[in-house]
């Protein structure tokens, strides 16, 4: 050529990731009962999947035994499959089934509003003063305060503002005490009871020196009241046992929500067994009308195309299912071989695992694991766990092993639970006991777990009263 340029041949591989691909990545991040809930719209629009209905109730049996938390339920003659754990309750009538029956229809009258509604009602009020006091409990937080305008109440039923006060009073001295009151302090107040010996200097403590009870300040609040410490600590008591916010009382209506596992692990002897949710029977299967219409004659290209194609992305997405079992398969034989004291033994005995560690000895990337702990549940011997529980950070030890952090959390506690009432021990205290044990925390750490458990520091842990 002219121009004396080269021809040349370059050659180089490139990795592209097919639908069906993504597909089965993003049903591995599923859990069981969403998978169930994203199979059946697919198979709504796609006319050659057919979706059979989930094992009912009855025909499940319990194979978790006594040593179970509740009862997981295996549908019979199959592997586990479909499983629901729940508590074993004894229905000894229809009344006793029938939810609704024991409590939906009394229900208004067992909830906040409707109690304070029905004591409104009893009490001798003219329809203007009702017609108030409704206005009033409709105003009413969540915690029970009192967060509308009372004046504006009154204008709207012509009514004057010693009359709204009347009534909000009245509303105040309803059960729960407490109720209608416009901030913690007034709250707190009305819950007093007259009867108690020290009702009046408890409401000058409420109402001026109520962070004095969190700060341990019994010795200033004795010398700021002239009286002996064991008075304010008697004091302080009682008003710890008053309730902050009233409307905690209201009775809502009971919420169930049933957790599907997607690994069972059974303890059989010394042999564990792993089962998959879902394992014995493929959901999804091709709709065998449909296939058999694929072969008729009467039917145009188009509608063939459409057919065949349907075809394919159902035994696409039936290969998909087939892959997540197979991987949750996997996992939870590689789950039971890196923590198997916990399965044998108990919670105390959870090893230090990183989701890196499970993917090398599953022989995967580790973006697959994070897919396959995702929103996932283990049913163990010791209770239902997300998967994400038995991946904990390991600590430093002064000796050849390590120690996990949920063992060190669990340390924490049980020193501080046998600990001296009168002595609580500080987080520095814990901390050089740990150290001791071999188990190396910082007291910044041991503050940090200890908070995390709910556990209030030592000054408010002290029970001694002198």
């Amino acid at each position: 050529m002219a121009s004396g340029g080269n021809l040349s041949h370059l050659q180089k591989q490139e990795q592209r990731i097919t639908s069906s691909l993504i597909q089965g990545l993003n049903m591995l991040s599923l859990p069981t009962q969403a998978m169930y809930d994203y199979l059946v719209e697919l198979s709504m629009a796609n006319p050659m999947l057919e979706i059979p209905e989930p094992p009912q109730p009855d025909r499940f049996e319990n194979i978790l035994g006594d040593e179970g938390q509740g009862f997981t339920y295996v549908e019979r003659g199959k592997d586990p499959g479909y499983i629901a754990e729940r508590s074993d309750p004894q229905w000894d009538s229809e009344e006793d089934f029938d939810p609704y029956y024991s409590r939906g229809a009394d229900f208004e009258a067992e909830s906040l509003m409707g109690s304070l509604k029905l004591q409104l009602s009893m009490c001798r009020l003219s329809p203007e003063e009702k017609a108030i006091g409704l206005e009033i409990i409709g105003n009413l937080d969540d915690s029970g305060y009192f967060t509308g305008n009372l004046n504006t109440i009154c204008l709207l039923y012509c009514q004057s503002l010693e009359t709204g006060k009347k009534v909000l009073s009245t509303i105040q001295g309803f059960q729960p005490r407490g109720i209608g009151a416009k901030d913690v302090y007034e709250a707190l107040c009305l819950q007093v009871e007259d009867s108690f010996e020290h009702a009046e200097l408890a409401r000058r403590i409420i109402r001026e020196d109520l962070r004095a009870i969190c700060d341990g300040g019994a010795t200033r609040c004795a010398a700021k009241y002239g009286v002996s410490k064991d008075t304010i600590f008697r004091v302080f008591d009682y008003i710890r046992s008053l309730e902050p916010r009233p409307g905690n009382c209201d009775v809502r209506a009971p919420q169930t929500n049933y957790i599907v596992p997607d690994i069972i692990v059974i303890k059989s002897g010394d042999e564990l067994l792993a089962y998959i949710s879902g394992e014995g029977d493929n959901p999804l299967r091709v709709n065998e009308y449909y296939l058999e219409l694929l072969n008729q004659p009467q039917l145009n290209a188009e509608e063939k195309l459409y057919l065949r194609t349907s075809l394919n992305a159902a035994k696409a997405l039936i290969h998909s299912v087939d892959i997540r079992r197979q991987t949750l398969h996997r996992a939870a034989l590689t789950l039971i071989a890196l923590q198997g004291d916990f399965f044998r033994f108990g919670p105390d005995r959870l090893r230090p695992l990183t989701m890196q560690q499970m993917a090398e000895e599953m022989g995967v990337n580790v973006s697959t694991v994070s897919r396959v702990v995702q929103d996932k549940y283990v049913s163990t011997p010791w209770g239902m766990y997300p998967m994400k529980a038995f991946f904990v950070r390991a600590l430093k030890s002064t000796d050849e092993g390590v120690v996990s952090a949920e063992a060190a959390k669990r340390r924490i506690e049980e020193l501080i639970a046998a600990e001296d009432p009168e002595k609580p021990l500080t987080d520095d205290e814990i901390c050089e006991r740990l150290n001791r044990e071999g188990c190396r925390l910082s007291r910044r750490t041991v503050s940090k777990y200890r908070q995390a458990a709910g556990i209030p520091g030592n000054v408010k842990r002290r029970q001694k009263r002198s």
